[in-house]
């Protein structure tokens, strides 16, 4: 049985980066490969030790730089009326782990990554924003620069999270890019910057979510007590413009308004909104899968209302640089018109009405062609 290492975005307490990682390596073990995640922590987790280096070879702007200082004492403060629900939601975040995912020992430093010696057959760079230029850390590491020369190098789903690479960093990015054997990306945008900037060849693949249906993932969810019909929020960033959208659609449907609230912490302005800060992927899961309606600015979110069937919108703001990622797999499945940008108007004459059988034809086409990307790339 061939042994894969697995380094992804990981135990940064994100649903969508925890239900990604377990999502990977669970489908590469039922596939009869020895899968596990390679335990070594992204900058943002506390415990992670920077070093010389670790230090990112492209520098962000001084407003970055004082968004990523800043960002994480705003959080704690934020968070403090909060304290015991935030111990709750980080206990379920560390049993799920516990019980669903095989790691290797903790990793906190980069140096502890390149002088690990592993013993794996196949190192595979799984998704989430792994190739961000924007990233306050050296990214190499997510191009397998740290496995053996002479190991099979393949990139399942990762994504560069913006449209472009600047043209200073190109060459940088192509050298990377050379290290890999295979390279699946998770946006059709992705595929379009590796040939640019490259040599290499890339595949446009699902996001590793997308790997169990809605039925595998039953298997882990958790059923809440909520007994009415309820709208799901689950939104990253606030706005009069959702809460407002919230309440409307609510109303209209007789929902109550459930919100799972994420880092922010935020006091939410619909009406009659109950806020759920405990929960942990499992009590996720449960929620999106018993929802009447979803409305979510996250690409996770997206993702689990289409595998779901669950109706919903997904809110965006106009000229981020990461709106390919919605837009990429909401076009592919006929299904653009659920995206809303920030102050559109919403006619709610067909709110509901989504043509999930023609969206689970198309998806689960693209499931078999990324399952097959994923097992090729795998067995040379």
């Amino acid at each position: 049985m061939k042994k894969i290492g697995i380094i992804t975005i990981v135990h940064v307490n994100n649903y969508g980066a925890e239900l990604q990682a377990f999502a990977l390596q669970h489908k590469l073990n039922k596939l009869g490969y020895n899968a596990e995640l390679i335990n070594y922590l992204f900058y943002k987790n506390p415990k992670f030790k920077p070093t010389k280096k670790s230090q990112p070879f492209i520098q962000l702007s001084l407003k970055q730089r004082v968004k990523e200082f800043v960002y994480p004492y705003f959080k704690t403060v934020k968070s403090l009326p909060y304290l015991k629900q935030k111990k709750l939601r980080d206990n379920k975040f560390a049993e799920f782990h516990k019980l669903y995912t095989k790691q290797t020992n903790e990793i906190n430093t980069i140096d502890k990554l390149y002088n690990t010696k592993f013993d794996y057959d196949i190192y595979v760079v799984g998704s989430d924003q792994v190739w961000n230029p924007n990233t306050n850390i050296n990214i190499e590491p997510y191009f397998l620069t740290f496995a053996p020369k002479d190991k099979l190098k393949v990139s399942y789903a990762s994504s560069f999270g913006v449209n472009s690479i600047p043209l200073i960093h190109q060459e940088k990015y192509a050298s990377l890019l050379g290290n890999l054997d295979k390279i699946g990306t998770r946006e059709k945008t992705g595929v379009e910057i590796v040939k640019s900037i490259s040599s290499k060849e890339a595949t446009w693949v699902l996001d590793p979510t997308f790997l169990l249906n809605k039925s595998e993932w039953s298997e882990f969810e958790v059923s809440t007590d909520i007994k009415k019909p309820y709208l799901l929020m689950y939104v990253l960033t606030d706005s009069d413009y959702i809460s407002n959208l919230a309440n409307q659609i609510a109303k209209k449907h007789n929902l109550q308004i459930v919100r799972i609230c994420k880092n922010a912490f935020v006091e939410d302005k619909s009406e009659n909104v109950i806020n759920i800060i405990d929960a942990g992927p499992r009590e996720y899961l449960g929620l999106f899968a018993k929802a009447s309606f979803v409305l979510t600015t996250s690409f996770h979110g997206t993702c689990f209302s289409v595998n779901f069937n669950i109706p919903f919108f997904t809110i965006l703001k106009k000229n981020k640089t990461n709106n390919s990622r919605q837009i990429d797999l909401l076009a592919d499945l006929g299904i653009k018109d659920r995206i809303l940008f920030i102050e559109d108007k919403v006619s709610d004459d067909d709110l509901m009405s989504i043509n999930f059988a023609d969206v689970n034809v198309k998806l689960e086409k693209n499931r078999n062609n990324s399952l097959k990307f994923l097992t090729d790339s795998i067995s040379e």
